[in-house]
């Protein structure tokens, strides 16, 4: 199975401009630039000094470039210290460590580590806020969904 995941990685690279839709049922690797719209079943990784301008809809989002667009995964999205995301991000949990201005909307849980900057609701089961993060918005906790 790790040979076809590996096989099945579409990428992006560095000094590469990408418009419109981009569709896999493996994994996407950008290094360069997409604008348009992603929709990927396996992970998303934005590498560090990519732009995206578009919607990212992935099974997984791992994302420390730069994207203008919503996040949606059922799996993770990761947001690392070098993240900026202008958008809303619905997931089955969230980890920021660098900067958003939208929504956080998680089933589980959402965690701010010691470098995040959210500006924006959010709305999970378990919010864990480190010290140092800012947070400016609501924080609304629902019930876990009933088994």
């Amino acid at each position: 199975m790790g040979e076809r995941e590996e096989r099945d990685v579409s990428v992006v690279g560095r000094g590469a401009h990408v418009e419109g839709s981009l569709v896999s049922t493996g994994s996407l690797w950008i290094a360069g630039r997409v604008t348009g719209e992603i929709s990927v079943e396996g992970q998303v990784t934005v590498a560090p000094g990519s732009e995206v301008e578009a919607d990212i809809k992935a099974g997984s989002i791992n994302l420390a470039g730069r994207v203008n667009g919503n996040l949606t995964a059922p799996g993770s999205v990761e947001l690392p210290a070098q993240s900026q995301v202008k958008g809303d991000v619905r997931a089955r949990s969230v980890t920021v460590q660098g900067a958003v201005e939208g929504n956080l909307v998680a089933e589980q849980k959402v965690e701010l580590g010691p470098g995040a900057r959210l500006q924006g609701d959010i709305t999970c089961t378990a919010l864990v806020v480190a010290e140092g993060a800012v947070f400016r918005g609501r924080s609304i906790m629902a019930q876990r969904p009933s088994s």
